[in-house]
């Protein structure tokens, strides 16, 4: 008999990526409701091994994206970035701003902004590239002249509407801060050891997003950018975390809002070289997560050897187990209750992501009542449910700071097999 949510699960298949020498095949795609009914989620898993540049002019989605240019070597993508990438992006075509990316980066495109070109003007080492955009059937504007007048067009997916018959040519556009500098580094200009230190990077009252860090020798500086652009641009701090041997570091997160203001994403890439288990049944209220399961190395994320199992159900009375052992990625709709994860015979490494579609990641999970609750009140008390975020979760040696789950007071994997155990016994 099927399972519940079987249909939430859909296993990877490499797709050919030769469309070049600076493109890296295979890679996977999550091609959105292609893959997971209901899914609204599109996000590649790419690497760029070579100069190039993709979309030679600006285009327009209506819906929240979000791009990402890291090292090609997990985990370490910080002491493996050796690049420089030139993105436009604006509120309007003659409004578009110039962003030099020369380090781990994080770019958010609002809604209705225009953006790209999206040029690789040096890759001296390959560039782990993710574009995530929300939305099940990716499509994009474009703005183009024709013989009767201007026309704007839209191309969903694959299925290309076909363009004005006639001559047709592209509409002006204007980089408000362009300084004619065609390129800004040398190899080995980013020095990963001035990476941003992530305490330096929470944001605080009076924050000034870091867009640019000191981390780059630069032949000539940047160019700056306006408040409204600077704050959808994050220089990724390196995370360095005491989760166990099972996850080495350093580490990389876009915590949502916690580093960058307006985020509508939060998502981590973590890797994971031993067994362990990871939390308790919870679920998200309003947007949905999305696990995604393969192997650690970029230029081959086929490379997996690992067995996972994982509860997914309606409530935690009622919970099913599903088995990964295979390059995979589950959809979690708001309000589903998953975990806990069971991560066993870890033969190979694996990268592990947790992909929530909001800038505030919480969980809910459940207790029993308190003791003795009157049956008159008018809201049930069987259970109580627990929230637990970003927003509101302190650090717990030092409540002044944020917690970034840096793993310094979880209990230590034999620890939590022994209670497992004893547990068991029990019976």
């Amino acid at each position: 008999m099927a399972k519940k949510y079987e249909n939430m699960i859909h296993v990877f298949e490499p797709e050919d990526a030769s469309f070049g020498e600076w493109s890296n095949s295979p890679q996977f795609y999550l091609h959105g409701e292609k893959a997971i009914p209901g899914s609204n989620l599109t996000a590649g898993f790419q690497v760029i091994k070579g100069p190039v540049v993709l979309e030679d002019e600006p285009i327009c989605h209506r819906e929240e994206e979000t791009m990402f240019f890291l090292g090609a070597q997990l985990p370490d993508v910080f002491s493996s970035f050796d690049a420089e990438i030139h993105f436009y992006m604006g509120p309007s075509l003659d409004r578009l701003e110039k962003i030099v990316i020369t380090e781990p980066t994080a770019v958010r495109v609002p809604k209705d902004y225009w953006h790209g070109p999206l040029k690789f003007v040096r890759v001296d080492k390959p560039i782990l590239f993710q574009a995530a955009m929300f939305t099940g059937k990716p499509g994009y504007l474009k703005k183009v002249q024709t013989s009767d007048g201007e026309l704007t067009e839209f191309i969903e997916g694959e299925a290309h509407r076909k363009p004005h018959e006639g001559e047709r040519k592209s509409v002006p556009w204007t980089v408000v801060n362009e300084d004619g500098v065609e390129q800004y580094t040398d190899t080995g200009a980013y020095d990963e050891s001035k990476a941003p230190y992530w305490e330096d990077c929470v944001r605080v009252p009076g924050y000034t997003p870091i867009y640019y860090s000191d981390a780059t020798t630069l032949k000539a500086p940047k160019p700056e950018l306006s408040r409204d652009i600077a704050k959808s641009v994050l220089a990724f701090p390196k995370e360095v975390t005491d989760w166990g041997d099972w996850m080495p570091n350093p580490k990389v997160y876009l915590r949502g809002q916690t580093y960058m203001e307006d985020a509508q994403y939060h998502i981590g890439w973590q890797v994971f070289t031993g067994a362990n288990d990871m939390e308790e049944p919870h679920f998200h209220q309003g947007k949905d997560e999305y696990l995604f399961f393969m192997g650690a190395n970029p230029m081959d994320p086929t490379e997996f050897d690992a067995s996972i199992d994982i509860m997914i159900g309606d409530d935690p009375d009622h919970m099913e187990s599903y088995h990964i052992d295979r390059p995979s990625v589950i959809r979690f709709p708001p309000n589903v209750w998953h975990c806990p994860i069971k991560f066993r015979s870890m033969k190979k490494p694996l990268m592990f992501q947790a992909a929530f579609q909001d800038g505030v990641w919480g969980t809910i999970t459940r207790s029993k009542g308190p003791e003795g609750a009157s049956q008159k009140q008018y809201f049930s008390r069987k259970y109580t449910y627990d929230y637990m975020g970003d927003n509101v979760r302190r650090c717990k040696f030092n409540e002044d700071k944020v917690c970034i789950i840096c793993g310094k007071c979880f209990p230590k994997f034999d620890e939590l097999m022994k209670e497992d155990n004893e547990k068991a016994k029990q019976g």
